[in-house]
């Protein structure tokens, strides 16, 4: 079912040969697109992959039932359409018959192999496989019977996603899960072909001939130092694939002792991303990318204080925001939204259609809230707390203006802990913390994305926050009825979590992406790159 080294070999040196040819008579060549990755791409395994650089290959290698529009929506993939029940627990996807998975060359007389609703069952059967359970089983446990399958209390066979005729997959939820749509997009959820799995013998997705996808682009070369992409030639799906080959270098920059940033300036990359606005003339267009919202996160652990609203409330209402000042870095914006302002719904800005009430500096309410929650708590004041910073973000004079803040507002004491961003991100994940200084992201540049960091179920909640309302709200907005409506549903959730002190926004990040002259039709899933429509044209 794979192709041999033979066969990748002569698909480089024909990709290579075709991007120096003209184009249309116009004299245009259309060229490799280039890019350059932090770290070597060591497993294309989707169930089992995690890192970035993974990410970044895969979702270009395989479809899954939806994708990300050009305009950031979500959009048919490998599934044509679906539906969605009333009570928001069954999805049915109904897939394209003419998906097939890329299993030899169209030009060698052998029939491909079709891509079929039982190829993303077996993909969730992987994930919830009790004996190694994928790391992607956190976003997917809503499904029904998920958490008994993966204990081994239940067969397989009982999960809720299940196959009707070749066709039509079922997915069937034990309750409304406001992430499932955005997950479905993403790594995790891309199909696996169970026979062509078993063949590997446990080391699917560890080299080019182990590995068998069903999206735009096929692997062309894989080795320590880049992955060359070049389009699939059974590849039938929504799709356009414009560039000969996409090269992605592994670890360049360190190899040769410069940076990501200086081999795009040098023209040997076609975009990077960059921190800020670049100032002087410039050969590359600068395009704003996902902002990224700074905020004060609270740990709702059991047990801890910080788990009562009134003094996570009081907390958060004795900040003075317009106070900031010189505190935070030049390129870092005052906010109150914990949805980034570059969020869209149907290339509609969401801020233009909703907008939640802010929490506002109110130090009267914010001592009557600290003293109804010690009163509640039977405590007289707050145990030792600690908020956590990264390192890298230069917050700490912001960390000690806090710590005076609440000194002399609430007389609480403070302490701060400062850490390397590496230690910083463990402890956030480990859940490891009582209060932090994070940044949050959308994961696909809409509302829902930005607030599918505080559902329940989802790996990336780092509050530990648990609403049931939320959630549910959240769920209604993935399908609603008109654009409109889904903002409404996002910004009455975002309320929610202003209105509780779960997380209190505090200043945005813009970040930009440098792209080289020529170069058309980018688009990101979050920020992973969709190489799908771009092209290079000199």
């Amino acid at each position: 079912m794979a192709k041999n080294h033979l066969q990748n070999s002569i698909a480089i040196l024909l990709a290579l040969f075709l991007s120096l040819l003209p184009g249309c008579g116009k004299g245009e060549k259309n060229l490799n697109i280039r890019m350059d990755l932090q770290q070597e791409v060591t497993s294309l395994d989707p169930q089992f992959s995690t890192s970035w650089e993974s990410q970044v290959v895969m979702l270009n290698l395989f479809e899954g039932l939806l994708i990300r529009g050009g305009d950031g929506e979500l959009s048919p993939g490998a599934a044509s359409d679906y539906t969605v029940s009333s009570d928001g627990l069954t999805y049915t996807f109904h897939l394209r018959r003419d998906g097939v998975w890329d299993d030899g060359d169209s030009a060698d007389g052998v029939e491909p192999t079709p891509v079929t609703a039982q190829d993303f069952v077996f993909s969730f059967w992987r994930i919830f496989d009790p004996e190694v359970p994928s790391p992607w089983a956190g976003d997917f446990q809503a499904i029904r019977n998920s958490q008994e399958v993966m204990a081994g209390e239940l067969p397989k066979t009982q999960l809720g996603v299940w196959a009707i005729g070749e066709y039509t997959l079922v997915i069937q939820l034990s309750e409304p899960s406001p992430i499932l749509l955005e997950q479905l997009a993403g790594p995790g959820a891309l199909p696996c072909n169970e026979t062509f799995f078993r063949d590997t013998r446990a080391r699917y997705g560890q080299t080019m001939s182990l590995i068998l996808g069903n999206g735009p682009f096929s692997l062309s070369d894989w080795n320590s130092e880049a992955v060359v992409l070049v389009p699939s030639s059974r590849y039938t799906g929504p799709q356009e694939v414009l560039s000969p080959s996409v090269v992605l270098y592994t670890g360049r920059a360190k190899r040769q002792e410069t940076t990501d940033w200086q081999l795009f300036l040098d023209g040997k990359s076609d975009f990077c991303t960059a921190a800020g606005q670049v100032e002087g003339e410039q050969n590359f267009t600068l395009l704003p990318a996902q902002d990224t919202v700074w905020a004060l996160v609270f740990r709702e652990e059991e047990g801890s204080p910080l788990a009562d609203v009134d003094i996570r409330r009081a907390l958060a209402l004795s900040i003075d925001g317009d106070s900031f000042g010189e505190r935070v870095p030049e390129h870092f914006q005052r906010t109150d939204s914990l949805v980034p302002h570059s969020a869209a719904l149907m290339g509609r800005e969401y801020r233009s259609l909703a907008s939640a009430q802010p929490i506002r500096y109110q130090p009267e309410e914010a001592r009557a809230a600290l003293e109804a929650g010690l009163e509640r708590l039977e405590i007289t004041s707050l145990p030792k707390t600690t908020l956590l910073l990264p390192e890298s973000a230069e917050l700490g004079p912001l960390g000690g203006y806090l710590q005076k803040l609440w000194q002399q507002e609430l007389r609480l004491f403070i302490n701060l802990e400062i850490l390397p961003d590496e230690e910083f991100q463990q402890r956030l994940e480990k859940g490891d913390f009582q209060m932090a200084i994070t940044g949050l992201a959308s994961e696909n540049g809409t509302p829902m994305g930005a607030l599918s960091v505080f559902a329940g179920g989802s790996s990336r909640n780092l509050a530990g926050y648990n609403n049931g309302e939320f959630d549910f709200l959240l769920a209604q907005s993935q399908t609603a009825p008109d654009t409109q409506a889904a903002a409404e549903l996002c910004a009455q959730c975002e309320e929610m979590l202003l209105s509780q002190g779960v997380a209190v926004p505090l200043f945005t990040q813009q970040g930009y992406y440098a792209v080289a002259a020529g170069v058309s039709g980018l688009r990101w899933q979050g920020d992973r790159i969709l190489f799908s429509g771009v092209s290079r044209i000199l």
